[in-house]
């Protein structure tokens, strides 16, 4: 069951694999790493096996800034189902979430905020420009304020933080967004106690993916390989999000 179809995983990695090739500009380089391990490593599960594809990685100067490997399809997936009108995307990597979003008839204009030319221009060496496509090459947090019906901020490199409490404020500060969602969403509201969880204002729509995407993954039968994220660290940022939502 989509996201977690293998078949539909790999047809999307091999998509842009055609699109995407290896290349380096400046401090960023696309990488295309053959047969990357002995584990699948998807969004909440770790288990083995090898869906015998080649991943693309997009290297930075200190770290991988993204994959388009199942973690990657899977944890974006809810989001891009549900988005529609104008669209903003904080984090542009190597652009599948923007090129997925462009192909949604529902979805009017996508604004995406880099502040990395070299990852920009990168992504133009694959993609060409589309009129439903805005790159804007700032600081997001110092962005001017736009309306959006949906905003989605994916910079956490696949790992939960409490950042995105304050970046929850901050964009919600900035912008006039009608849907707010970021990198992990689900998989941090299926990782809390529910007697912890059952005291906060959660957002309607956050619940409603985090249910679709734990029955997906059940009936992938991968509630088995189920990555449990840190008790402490949700619980801590359950409790900043206590103090932002019941606002």
């Amino acid at each position: 069951m989509k996201p977690y179809d293998f078949e539909y995983i790999k047809s999307k990695i091999n998509e842009y694999n055609c699109l995407i090739s290896a290349k380096k500009i400046g401090s960023f380089e696309i990488k295309n790493i053959k047969n990357p391990g002995e584990y699948i490593d998807g969004y909440m599960y770790r288990k083995k096996g090898n869906l015998d594809v080649s991943i693309l990685e997009l290297h930075g100067p200190d770290n991988i800034w993204m994959r388009i490997s199942p973690m990657e399809i899977e944890s974006s997936y809810m989001f891009i189902k549900y988005a529609k009108g104008v669209v903003g995307v904080v984090g542009l990597g190597l652009g599948y979430v923007v090129q997925e979003l462009a192909k949604k008839e529902e979805v009017k204009k996508v604004v995406v905020y880099e502040k990395e030319k070299d990852i920009i221009d990168l992504y133009y060496s694959s993609f060409k420009e589309n009129n439903k496509i805005e790159i804007i090459n700032e600081d997001a947090f110092k962005a001017k304020g736009k309306k959006f019906d949906y905003f989605y901020v994916d910079i956490y490199e696949y790992k939960l933080h409490t950042k995105v409490v304050e970046d929850f404020k901050t964009f919600n500060n900035l912008h006039n967004i009608e849907e707010y969602f970021f990198w992990g969403l689900e998989h941090f509201l299926l990782s809390c106690r529910y007697e912890e969880i059952v005291w906060v204002y959660v957002p309607e729509l956050w619940m409603d993916i985090s249910k679709k995407i734990f029955v997906a993954l059940q009936e992938s039968d991968l509630l088995k390989h189920y990555n449990q994220l840190d008790e402490t660290l949700v619980s801590e940022v359950l409790s900043k999000f206590k103090v932002v939502l019941d606002e």
